[in-house]
């Protein structure tokens, strides 16, 4: 009779609470700017020898002018299979600064935390929003679902959740 009670309890109290545990993810909307630069943006200041070196995707990415944080451009250029590098550009000033990455690589067999398998993207980010967020395995280890806030001029790691292996 026991052992009865113990099940009963524990489906009683462990079980239900289990059910109700989620995991949140950070929104675009919970990190909002409150400004969006529309004027020209300055060209890029390439300062650092890394800079100078994939000058012509910053360049190119910066005169598209700001995609995000209100005033920011992310310049993405690719650095072999299913990898890309970014830089971040801020349209006011010119200056350039890095991303929380040198490279992002990213498996295709993995499963990444809050991303149905059919709409993978490795960066997502948007003009209104200081959060970014990235899918892959930066300097190719450690690979998950990362949750950054951009405080200039860096990224602040707001959370991160392992990838797991895709079933088939």
């Amino acid at each position: 009779m026991t052992a009865r009670l113990l099940i009963l309890f524990f489906a009683l109290t462990v079980a239900p609470w289990a059910q109700r545990t989620t995991v949140s993810f950070p929104k675009f909307e919970d990190y909002p700017v409150t400004e969006v630069f529309r004027g020209a943006p300055a060209p890029p200041k390439l300062l650092r020898p890394g800079d100078r070196a994939f000058r012509t995707k910053i360049r190119e990415g910066a005169a598209n002018g700001p995609n995000f944080a209100g005033s920011y451009t992310i310049a993405s250029w690719g650095c072999g299979s299913s990898c890309v590098s970014i830089a971040v550009v801020d349209a006011r000033t010119g200056d350039v600064y890095s991303g929380p990455f040198d490279i992002l690589g990213w498996g295709v067999a993995l499963k990444y935390a809050g991303v149905p398998e059919d709409r993978y993207e490795p960066l997502s980010y948007e003009l209104g929003s200081r959060l970014f967020m990235v899918r892959g395995c930066p300097e190719d280890g450690n690979c998950g679902s990362y949750f950054y806030e951009w405080e200039a001029p860096r990224f602040k790691l707001i959370g991160r959740v392992a990838a797991t292996p895709l079933r088939h």
